[in-house]
């Protein structure tokens, strides 16, 4: 074998490795007899190879650490061999997609991340984990469970990971990188996430990207020595602010005891976050530290078909009209149309529509052509004018959405902590709190529609 094609084979045999020890985490067991001879075999094959390539050799630690030693080598920098996208299971290989790139007001470039992008992958901390540790074997249910009963027989993993943090109310800091997963969950549930809402990654508390205000307008075919038309695009900024958001719950020491919460609180944590993004991302209003959503940033661009002083209700006749107007209003500003988010009830609406023998009606290409997705977000009984049963639409191109995210999420665990209204010592608790700093701004208020008045 040449290089390239040891290189390859080293990688894949890691990769064997790995999904080893990543079933048995995810099973929460030991290894079988069989499986744990695989993985010797399979480390064994590569550090052969690896003696091969580099005309190094031995092997020396404990299986996991050469595990990620072997990873770590094969996806950094410095030690890569090979590039990055060759490298089964890595990251690189599973983004090697366009890139978002944006400029900061002091020239700096910032990534911007999409929706099937993980953010855990791009943010880096000054604290590392553990050699030997992995982010995706790391779990917060496991980690309370075993801080409550004081068995971490079944979370060594965690409990190396926490390094002995604690906090002044006395619970423990939950390490970054299992924070960010659960960003990532958070974003995975969001709407306007899975609409291509971009995630930019914040290493300050505020952050500036350059904006397209206006397109260079004049533009022709010049005439041999004679002066050609001149007009500038017009640049602006948009200014993403760190702003707190917080939610706590608790849970019986009971529960944590006898259920098994590995799952539950991960996506009871996701869910939350991701929901009040939602709103703040289409209602915020821009009081008590909320962005402001798409719905209040018609001052600043977001375009507007309001259907009447008190509303309308959508007929046969009439609802598929006003989103082809939408779509007509952003491709009118070079934007294009990609996604509607509506209410439960507006979408339900749209699917009982029929004509006047009863057959469901046919929708024109440009709603057949958006992206339709349902939020609990958007209410159904606003009052416009008379009506107290009013709802809204929104239609846009979802990749105008920055949603900018501040050193990830950090969650706080506690049993002796409380408040005015009770403590988790005296009622036998966990209590839990997570917080992040996030913003919500519009690259291009322009390619927004909101549709108002839907009764």
């Amino acid at each position: 074998m040449n290089r390239l094609e040891l290189q390859q084979k080293r990688a894949a045999v890691i990769a064997k490795a790995r999904e080893i020890q990543e079933r048995g985490q995810r099973e929460a067991r030991d290894l079988t007899v069989q499986e744990s001879a695989d993985f010797e075999k399979y480390l064994d094959e590569a550090d052969s190879l690896k003696s091969n390539i580099d005309g190094t050799s031995g092997k020396a630690g404990d299986r996991s650490k050469r595990l990620a030693d072997h990873t770590k080598e094969l996806e950094t920098r410095g030690g890569r061999q090979v590039p990055p996208e060759q490298v089964i299971g890595s990251e690189a290989a599973k983004a090697r997609g366009s890139e978002l790139r944006f400029t900061t007001s002091d020239g700096k470039e910032v990534r911007g991340l999409r929706p099937d992008q993980s953010i855990a992958t791009y943010i880096e901390h000054e604290h590392e984990l553990p050699d030997g540790i992995r982010k995706d074997e790391l779990s917060i249910g496991r980690m309370i469970r075993a801080a409550v009963t004081g068995d971490w027989s079944k979370a060594r993993a965690e409990q190396r990971s926490l390094g002995g943090s604690s906090d002044i109310g006395g619970g423990f800091l939950v390490p970054f990188a299992l924070s960010e997963n659960i960003i990532d969950l958070a974003r995975n549930k969001a709407v306007v996430f899975n609409a291509g809402a971009v995630t930019v990654p914040m290493e300050t508390s505020t952050l500036a990207i350059a904006k397209l205000t206006a397109e260079a307008g004049a533009v022709a075919w010049k005439v041999e020595n004679q002066p050609a038309p001149l007009s500038d695009p017009q640049f602006g900024k948009v200014t993403l602010s760190a702003r707190m958001l917080m939610g706590t719950c608790s849970a019986s020491i009971e529960v944590v005891e006898d259920c098994d919460i590995d799952q539950v609180v991960e996506h009871s944590l996701a869910m939350g976050i991701a929901l009040e993004l939602d709103r703040a991302a289409l209602r915020g209003d821009g009081t008590a530290a909320q962005p402001l959503g798409i719905r209040n940033q018609v001052i600043n661009g977001v375009q507007l078909i309001d259907l009447g002083a008190n509303g309308l209700t959508l007929t046969s006749t009439t609802f598929f009209p006003k989103w082809s107007q939408a779509c007509q209003l952003i491709l009118q500003k070079n934007g294009i149309p990609r996604t509607t988010v509506v209410a439960p009830r507006t979408w339900s609406e749209e699917d009982l529509l029929t004509n006047t023998i009863n057959d469901a009606i046919e929708p024109p290409d440009s709603w057949n052509n958006l992206q339709k997705l349902v939020t609990n977000q958007i209410p159904i009984n606003s009052t416009k004018g008379a009506a107290t049963t009013s709802s809204e639409a929104y239609v846009g191109d979802f990749q105008q959405m920055l949603v900018g995210i501040r050193t990830g999420l950090t969650v706080e665990v506690s049993r002796v902590s409380g408040d005015s209204s009770g403590s988790a010592f005296r009622s036998a608790q966990v209590w839990i709190r997570a917080y992040m700093r996030a913003d919500v701004q519009l690259a291009r208020p322009e390619h927004f529609v909101l549709i108002d008045g839907i009764l």
